[in-house]
């Protein structure tokens, strides 16, 4: 066991060094990636002597799973793969072999999220123990059509049930599988090592505090898909929540975020609470993607009878073939997986703003940076201030 290297795939950054920790207690050497497209590069570098691979669940209710266990198989036929998943339905399949991706695929062993340390290393034990002979197995092509795949880039209350229901499933048991395994670590430390105590306390803790995001967000979309989430619209002076948001952010003397508009005060018809939480949730996201330490610009200004207020980064920019998917529910960039989120941010605040009879969009992008704007209707004379 000794050294034994395993390639970690794992979008979750918290999951994927939780699984990391717990390898190397054990004597392995993992190697974590979070891309699936870094798969047949990274197995070519390393030469593992196991994979564990996450069961990926896209926006879209695509899994590249099954497709990658598979090309592993055909280029490297010696090196099991163990299914790391939280989704019951792939697990059972999987152990099944009787779908022809289950058997191209040929996973060596299976590991359920939430999972048992012990029954883990157990797992990979095994799989590495019961590496196949390259002559002994041809693994089956998989079949055209032979997929799960659903269209889920709608609104939360478009998507397929079952698709929902798996992908919700997988969102909330990433993080209880990371309090489960930290939990279990602290319980190993217990009086020995009071530093790795406290450090296991302070990520279950924080896991649970994501789950409570996740679970809010959950709720808010869902109530925004089936029109039962309640709005108190009235008069918001659009220049004060925007001074309030970017005050919310600003965490230093230096002053990163900059605000710019015709002096005057701008009121738009809308739910203050919810207009500063599209604002707050655009400017979070551009603080986390914009390149580090590099000025955020707000703009303000007034067309027709809309106030539009512009948010503009420094980061990568989104790639013309995800943008049409940016505001899907669960949807995360490929380039940012390293990133804490939850993929709801953008689908809630789009979903608000059109309740609130205005629009969120991404104005620009490209490699100098990103630009989202927001409209919101102008109050009129003959709305008032006290509407």
């Amino acid at each position: 066991m000794e050294g034994q290297t395993v390639l970690v795939v794992e979008d979750d950054v918290r999951l994927s060094e939780l699984v990391a920790s717990v390898l190397t207690l054990a004597g392995y050497r993992p190697i974590a990636i979070s891309d699936h497209a870094l798969i047949t590069g990274s197995v070519d570098r390393w030469r593992p002597q196991c994979v564990i691979l996450d069961g990926e669940v896209r926006s879209s209710g695509e899994s590249r799973t099954w497709d990658d266990a598979s090309a592993i198989r055909r280029g490297h036929p010696t090196v099991p793969v163990v299914l790391f998943s939280g989704d019951s339905a792939a697990l059972a399949e999987a152990r099944a072999g009787r779908s022809r991706r289950s058997r191209a695929a040929a996973f060596a062993g299976f590991v359920g999220k939430p999972f048992v340390v012990e029954d883990f290393l157990a797992t990979m034990k095994d799989a590495i123990e019961r590496q196949p002979s390259p002559a002994t197995h041809a693994w089956p092509a998989e079949a055209p059509g032979d997929t799960t795949a659903a269209d889920a880039t709608g609104p939360l209350a478009d998507w397929p049930e079952a698709t929902l229901f798996s992908t919700i499933v997988h969102e909330l048991r990433q993080p209880l599988t990371v309090i489960r395994g930290q939990l279990q670590l602290g319980r190993r430390h217990i009086g020995e090592d009071p530093t790795r105590e406290r450090g296991a306390m302070d990520t279950a803790i924080a896991q649970v505090d994501r789950m409570a995001r996740l679970l809010t967000e959950l709720t808010e979309s869902s109530g925004l898909a089936s029109e039962t989430l309640s709005l108190n619209i009235g008069a918001v002076d659009l220049v004060r929540a925007i001074d309030a948001a970017i005050g919310m952010r600003e965490d230093g003397d230096t002053t990163r975020i900059s605000f710019h508009w015709v002096y005057g005060r701008v009121h738009v018809r809308g739910d203050p609470d919810r207009i500063a939480q599209i604002l707050d949730n655009v400017l979070a996201n551009a603080l986390k993607y914009g390149a580090p330490g590099t000025p955020i610009e707000v703009t303000l200004t007034t067309l027709g009878h809309e106030a539009q207020v512009r948010v503009a980064d420094h980061g990568p920019g989104v790639p013309e073939e995800e943008r049409a998917r940016l505001f899907t529910p669960f949807y995360r960039s490929a380039s940012m997986r390293d990133l804490p989120g939850t993929g709801l941010g953008l689908h809630i605040s789009h979903r608000l703003a059109e309740r609130q009879g205005g629009r969120l969009w991404l104005d620009a992008s490209s490699s100098a940076g990103s630009v989202f704007a927001l409209a919101l209707p102008v109050l009129t004379d003959g709305d008032g201030l006290n509407a």
